[in-house]
């Protein structure tokens, strides 16, 4: 007789992914922690004064009671979050300033750079806070997309240290809270739309269309520009949906998406009386609009992207051969959801908040013309030739960087994960898969498109907290459904030193960054004008 071959010893990663998932999750965020900590935490506190300062200093207003004064993103959010963490930090002992009335005076300068520095670092520790957060969440809910442990975690490896959550941990920006509301709402409508094998689609589904309405609602009252990912929820849904089991008898379905139903009307009511109040609000917004064109303004547009949401809801429910009960019950849940994280806004009222929600185009717009003021400023409305040639240089620029060669610089850190979903795509296509391939490809294009879309405001590091966690799950997706690169030696070997590659290519920015700070001067032009109500800070002296 043959003796049988003796199994397979377990690889280090195999054994490491085998462990308890809440200890890997905490070893993620410890180490997210631990690089912070080790470069970027202790920085003077005016290295990234936009926008550390203008966060901190409306955590101090909010705290006070005071009206919000900043509503570029608007931001606002992010500036109800910070408020609390600084109550928090302030009630055990770890903050002694927590509003803006117990600043020290100007003329003592030492302890006003204390308590300024005290201020970032607390928001600095909330960052780090937040990112573990999102890669944490990120990463469990990849795994029960791609049932794979080991793609999961190498995903939230790359995405922990990808170039946008690592400039978002070492300082406060509204992006993080934006980015990471979105993504985790796209992630949690492809879980919902996406059933495992045999198993019901019922109240799990519902809960998690809900959720994700939620967060696609919070992510727009803190960074406008989420909309953008937003509209690409209902072809995600499409492309990734696949087919439900019956969960209940259609009387008791129907049931279920008449309480549902009514929950999203009683919600819905108040939520489009906010936008409504943001619509008309369209001649008092904190910068002067340019109108979009077309018609589109004051409502057309925003009706059109309604019509986009729900005409994709239909589809989705027609390929997918969704019972009319639970498709119902479905767009209701996410009105729900969406009306809830619209009502955020009445929490600290404030109507330029509701204007810049509901009038996002206009709103954006006045940020690119501020970049790009030479072809916009005279257009006379969003949509001409100056934006549509800007655009399409952000394409080009955005597919150049691609090659290196042609664009060889600020090429993202993720590079190495996008050749290889797009290689790893193309082999699927070969093999038959070509669902698998189109998904893979369709997040990578849609990540391509948002950074194409960003460069209208300019290049930023930070934007790519929005960008980097689609490429990733693209590359995981195309992975999960080639286990056999990660049970062999080589592959697993070439796969694992691309990710130490992003890994330590992540810390090559913020230690450049320590050995050259910035000259704080060059904010004092802008620091009255966003905070008018602190004295000059020392360096403006």
């Amino acid at each position: 007789m043959t003796p049988a071959a003796p199994a397979a010893r377990p690889s280090v990663l195999d054994r490491v992914a085998a462990a308890p998932w809440w200890l890997l999750c905490a070893g993620l965020a410890a180490a997210m922690a631990l690089s912070v900590l080790l470069v970027g935490f202790r920085l003077p506190y005016w290295v990234h004064a936009d926008q550390d300062l203008v966060l901190a200093y409306h955590g101090l207003l909010f705290g006070d009671g005071l009206p919000q004064e900043y509503f570029d993103h608007p931001g606002y959010g992010y500036f109800l979050v910070i408020d609390l963490w600084y109550r928090l930090l302030h009630a055990v002992g770890l903050l002694p300033v927590a509003t803006l009335s117990a600043l020290p005076p100007g003329t003592d300068v030492a302890a006003t750079q204390a308590v300024w520095q005290l201020l970032v670092q607390a928001g600095r520790a909330l960052s780090i806070l937040l990112t573990a957060g999102f890669a944490v969440a990120y990463t469990t809910l990849l795994r029960g997309l791609v049932t794979d442990r080991r793609v999961a975690l190498l995903a939230g490896i790359l995405l922990a240290f990808g170039v946008g959550l690592t400039a978002q941990g070492r300082q406060m920006r509204t992006d993080l809270l934006s980015a990471g509301f979105v993504v985790l709402g796209l992630l949690l409508v492809l879980r919902a739309v996406r059933p495992a094998e045999g198993r019901q689609c019922g109240g799990a589904s519902l809960l998690q269309l809900a959720l994700a309405g939620l967060l696609v609602g919070l992510a727009m009252v803190t960074k406008v520009q989420a909309v953008f990912l937003a509209m690409g929820l209902p072809v995600a849904a499409i492309l990734f949906g696949r087919r439900p089991e019956p969960v209940a008898p259609p009387g008791a379905s129907w049931g279920v998406a008449a309480l549902v139903g009514l929950a999203a009307a009683v919600a819905a009511v108040p939520a489009c009386g906010l936008i409504a109040a943001g619509l008309a609000g369209w001649g008092r917004a904190v910068y002067p609009y340019t109108p979009v064109g077309g018609g589109l303004s004051g409502g057309g547009y925003q009706a059109v992207v309604a019509g986009w949401v729900l005409v994709g809801m239909l589809v989705h429910a027609a390929v997918h051969r969704v019972p009319a009960a639970r498709a119902v019950a479905g767009a209701a849940a996410v009105a729900l959801g969406l009306a809830v994280g619209l009502l955020a806004l009445d929490i600290r009222w404030n109507e330029r908040n509701a204007i810049a929600v509901a009038n996002f185009v206009e709103h954006m717009f006045v940020f690119s013309t501020w970049r790009h003021g030479a072809a916009l400023q005279g257009q006379g409305q969003v949509v001409g030739e100056g934006t549509l040639a800007l655009l399409l240089a952000g394409i080009g620029r955005t597919l150049a960087i691609r090659t290196i060669v042609l664009h060889p610089d600020n090429i993202p850190q993720t590079i190495v994960v996008e050749w290889f979903a797009i290689a790893g795509a193309l082999v699927l296509w070969r093999r038959g898969r070509r669902l698998a391939a189109v998904q893979a490809l369709f997040l990578l294009l849609v990540a391509w498109g948002l950074e194409a879309l960003f460069s209208l405001r300019g290049f930023q590091r930070a934007y790519a907290a929005y960008t980097d966690p689609l490429a990733i799950l693209s590359a995981a997706w195309v992975l999960a459904r080639m286990p056999e690169l990660l049970d062999r030696a080589k592959p697993r070997r070439w796969i694992l030193g691309g990710v130490a590659l992003v890994v330590v290519a992540a810390h090559a920015w913020p230690l450049i960054e320590t050995r050259k700070l910035p000259n704080p001067v060059t904010h004092c032009e802008w620091i009255p004008i966003y905070m008018p109500k602190v004295a000059p800070f020392p360096f403006c002296r």
